[in-house]
């Protein structure tokens, strides 16, 4: 992640005018759910004040993200997207509209409110990678990082405007209002749903398995060191940065002794910090790196946690917020941005959902852990504790994961499906492939370095065995060789080949002596015939 991210004008995908129909209907339903953020956990600072309850309210909503949103990824993949978010959008605006009728008769009760809330937040679970991944199908690829961004002034400005809306609202007609209007917002993106056509799938190989989508997508993971990388600071980053998140209600009504519309404005000027840091953000990416990005934004987090942890007074809390929401959409945005770049386009919505796996699962783990240090000590230490580690976390994964190289994604189209007399179906298998290379003998150590490479992407794109042999006889004769479980997932692998997995493959090439290249041979595995049994 070492190089800086290209940008583009910061308004250039509201060109089109699908991507600016969906931005403006995205904006009114995250008003409506930040609003719901603080009309939840404000109700339940009534209900309760065991500062582990009024945690659990932020850290639900991250669990049921944490818990779905691996599956949501694979289904992301495999099913109609437009049909697929008519339906979770349909079903987020009943769960809401069940929360406002429940309150406005008076029977919300603590664990009531959890599970709601927990509901609630499996709908934006389901359909959070599909959203990221749409955006490769509504602007095209120079416009990415910009769109990008854009998402994020989306949220970023409905939380500036959300939580001070929602808190106005509450003390003016109660939490049941809130809730009712975050139903009501939901409707903006189902109409604008409607009138979009999703692309159609570009293969001509049918759409994989659900549980094959699932594995392949540990199998990236495992075999993508950018892609750890980046979730490796993702997770120092987001499990410290929650304690903010989760005790800021707390913050309010005890420490700075401010009612609802207070805590909503301190809300609000995260939101607006995250806002200007969109803006401040395309300049920044001329001046600093990716990872310098990240622990720079870090820092800033962790200041904003020390100030929050021991001000008494508003404004000053105030100040201290909006400097976190730059600091936020720094960190957010180029780690958002990173992932898209770091992933192929087949496996990008799984891609997005392990790291939405781990922003959500990191900001439950932190709600549940600063929350409960709370509850034993106070809200200060905790949050004291937060801002230590968040700066020791990044410096730590600053110092020793930076300069990871992101390599270029896009499919090469060069990789043809291979000729054979008679194609196999598509379910036969395993698949043995081999290739054979002859090498001169002072260019072996670095031939098998190539290789090394070779093999993770192998790996990562499908095989389930790798290795390399030297011939005995004739040192300077090597045969690769892999299996794979089909031939269907051997031909996926031909479609997986990216720019640089092809370079790659390539450089293996060139190590090759002769005039024709590497020899490639595929082989089917057979059932040998079962011995029958004698007749007595």
């Amino acid at each position: 992640m070492k190089r800086k991210i290209k940008t583009d004008s910061a308004l250039s995908p509201f060109r089109y005018p699908i991507f600016k129909m969906m931005w403006i209907a995205s904006v009114v339903s995250s008003i409506g759910s930040w609003m719901h953020e603080v009309g939840a956990a404000w109700l339940m600072t009534f209900l309760t004040t065991q500062p582990l309850l009024v945690a659990l309210v932020q850290g639900m909503t991250s669990f049921s993200i944490f818990l779905l949103v691996l599956p949501a990824g694979a289904i992301a993949d495999i099913v109609d997207r437009r049909l697929y978010l008519i339906f979770l959008q349909t079903y987020m605006m009943i769960i809401a509209g069940i929360l406002a009728v429940v309150t406005f008769l008076g029977g919300m009760t603590p664990n009531l409110l959890l599970f709601l809330t927990f509901c609630l937040g499996a709908g934006s679970a389901l359909s959070a990678p599909t959203w990221l991944a749409l955006m490769s199908e509504l602007v095209p690829s120079k416009h990415l990082p910009a769109a990008v961004t854009l998402i994020g002034v989306n949220i970023n400005l409905s939380r500036a405007i959300g939580p001070a809306l929602g808190g106005a609202i509450i003390a003016a007609a109660g939490p049941a209002a809130v809730f009712a209007i975050n139903a009501l917002s939901f409707f903006g993106i189902i109409v604008s749903l409607f009138g979009w056509k999703s692309k159609s799938n570009e293969s001509s190989l049918p759409a994989e398995r659900f549980f094959g989508a699932m594995k392949a997508s540990i199998r990236y993971v495992k075999g993508s060191p950018a892609l750890q990388t980046i979730l490796l600071k993702s997770c120092a980053f987001f499990v410290f940065a929650s304690g903010v998140w989760s005790l800021l209600p707390l913050v309010a009504r005890i420490q700075l002794h401010v009612g609802a519309l207070g805590y909503g404005i301190l809300f609000a000027c995260l939101g607006l910090g995250a806002v200007i840091g969109a803006f401040l953000l395309p300049k920044l990416r001329e001046h600093f790196n990716c990872d310098q990005l990240i622990f720079l934004g870090a820092i800033g987090f962790a200041v904003t946690t020390f100030i929050v942890a021991f001000t008494k007074g508003f404004y000053f809390a105030c100040g201290a917020m909006v400097l976190g929401g730059v600091s936020w959409t720094a960190v957010l945005a180029t780690l958002t941005t990173v992932v898209q770049q770091a992933v192929s386009t087949w496996v990008r919505a799984r891609a997005l959902s392990v790291f939405l796996a781990i922003f959500f699962g990191g900001m439950a783990l932190g709600s549940v852990v600063w929350g409960g240090i709370a509850s034993h000590s106070t809200i200060s230490i905790s949050l004291l504790l937060a801002a230590i580690g968040l700066i020791l976390a990044n410096f730590l994964t600053f110092v020793f994961t930076s300069g990871q190289k992101i390599l270029d994604q896009t499919p090469s189209g060069s990789l043809p499906a291979p000729v054979v007399e008679e194609a196999p179906r598509y379910e036969e298998g395993p698949v043995l492939v081999t290739v054979e290379f002859y090498v001169k003998r002072n260019q072996i150590e670095n031939f098998l370095q190539v290789m090394k490479s070779l093999r993770r992407i192998r790996m990562r794109d499908g095989a389930f065995f790798w290795n390399l042999f030297q011939d005995i006889e004739d040192r300077k004769k090597f045969i690769e060789c892999f299996l794979i479980e089909s031939w269907l997932e051997h031909l996926r692998q031909h479609e997986r080949m990216s720019v640089s997995d092809q370079e790659i493959q390539d450089k293996a090439g060139s190590f090759h002596e002769g005039k024709d290249p590497p020899r490639v041979t595929h082989f089917i595995a057979r059932e040998l015939p079962r011995k029958r049994k004698k007749r007595t």
